[in-house]
C-alpha cells in the first residue's frame, strides 16, 4: 500500500501530485494556498484524501510574500467544505510556528482565526511545528536585516518552546506533532502523530497492519512507511517563503 504526500512542494499551486493519484490507495495533501483548480481537482479524486490547510500567519507578509492572506486560506478552506468535503479529512496545519514575540502573536491570530471559523465547520484537527533554522535560512535573515530568532542553534531553545507551549494550552484545543519529542512532553495536549498515521489510515478505511515507522530515518519521525512523495521538488516552490529548507 502507499499513501502519497506533498512535502517537495505545495500541492494547492502544483498539480502534478493529480496524474500520480492512480499510483497510490490515497494522499496526504498540504497547502497554503487552497485554489479554485485544488478544489476542481480535490473533489473530482475517487482516492480518499486528507488535506493539511497550512496557516502560518505570515501569508502575504515579507515571510511569506506569495501566499495569501490568513483569511483568505481559511475561507477557501471553509469553501472547500461547503462543496461537500468532509471537515474530518481537513487539518490546519501551523507549520511553522516562529517562537518569537511576534511570532508567538500570529500563534494567536491563527488559532483565533480558527476558534471563529473552521471550528466550527467540524475541522477538530490542529498539526503545529516550530520553525528551524538552517545555515542559509539564518543568511536569508541577513540579507535582509532580521535577527536569528536561535543564535547559533538550529533549534528552539526550552524556554522558547515552554512559552510556546503555554500560549496552545491557554487555547485548550489538541495538538498533533512530528519529530517534536520535547515540544510534545511539555504539554498532555500535544499528541507525536505521524504526517501519515494509523489515524489517517483509519479515516481512509484502510489498513494498517503490516506498516512500519520512521521511513526517512528522521529521528522522532513517527510516519509510516507506507509514506510516497508526489511531487519531487528540490528547490523552493513560488511561494518563496525565506525560512525554506531548501537553498
Amino acid at each position: 500500500m502507499k499513501i502519497g504526500i506533498t512535502e517537495r512542494g505545495d500541492a494547492g499551486i502544483d498539480m502534478r501530485w493529480v496524474s500520480k493519484m492512480d499510483t497510490v490507495n490515497g494522499a496526504i495533501l498540504i497547502t497554503k494556498n487552497i485554489t479554485n483548480e485544488f478544489i476542481y481537482h480535490v473533489m473530482r479524486c475517487n482516492k480518499p484524501i486528507i488535506i493539511h490547510c497550512t496557516c502560518t500567519g505570515y501569508g502575504g507578509s515579507q515571510l511569506e510574500p506569495n501566499v495569501p492572506i490568513p483569511e483568505k486560506q481559511i475561507l477557501k478552506c471553509m469553501e472547500l467544505i461547503d462543496k461537500g468535503f468532509p471537515a474530518s479529512y481537513i487539518v490546519l496545519r501551523i507549520d511553522p510556528i516562529f517562537p518569537s514575540p511576534k511570532g508567538l502573536k500570529k500563534l494567536d491570530d491563527v488559532l483565533s482565526l480558527y476558534s471563529r471559523t473552521l471550528y466550527y465547520k467540524g475541522v477538530t484537527r490542529i498539526r503545529i511545528s516550530i520553525v528551524d533554522e538552517y545555515r542559509h535560512v539564518k543568511d536569508r535573515y541577513a540579507q535582509r536585516g532580521w535577527p536569528s530568532l536561535y543564535g547559533n542553534n538550529f533549534q528552539a531553545s526550552t524556554q522558547q518552546l515552554q512559552e510556546t507551549v503555554s500560549l496552545l494550552d491557554m487555547y485548550g484545543y489538541k495538538y498533533e506533532c512530528c519529530a517534536e519529542k520535547e515540544l510534545a512532553s511539555m504539554s498532555d495536549k500535544i499528541t507525536e502523530r505521524g504526517c501519515i498515521s494509523p489515524y489517517d489510515l483509519f479515516l481512509m478505511n484502510l489498513s494498517n497492519d503490516t506498516m512500519t515507522e520512521n521511513p526517512q530515518n528522521r529521528q522522532g519521525c513517527h510516519c509510516l512507511s507506507c509514506k510516497t512523495e508526489l511531487l519531487e521538488n528540490k528547490h523552493s516552490c513560488k511561494h518563496e517563503c525565506v525560512y525554506c529548507y531548501w537553498r
